[in-house]
């Protein structure tokens, strides 16, 4: 990898860390980026049945799993 993504991969793990991202915050992240973000808003603090599309729980799933595999790998990494 080349210098300046591990500089620029560097910046974003410390914003991350300096901004107090939550698991939350990157699902809510993922939806926007797949174009369903008031439909993930509009779930949030729903019950499962009221879960209508299932957008909110299902990207807050998604996230969950893709920082318990992104922390797996760190410490296989190490």
């Amino acid at each position: 990898m080349s210098e300046v993504c591990d500089m620029r991969h560097a910046k974003l793990m410390q914003e991350l860390r300096q901004s107090g991202v939550t698991i939350e915050d990157i699902a809510r992240a993922w939806a926007s980026i797949d174009g369903k973000r008031d439909a993930f808003d509009a779930e949030k603090g729903k019950s499962v049945s009221d879960d209508i599309t299932g957008h909110y729980l299902g990207y807050l799933s998604e996230a969950e799993e893709l920082v318990t595999r992104a922390a797996k790998y760190a410490r296989e990494r190490r």
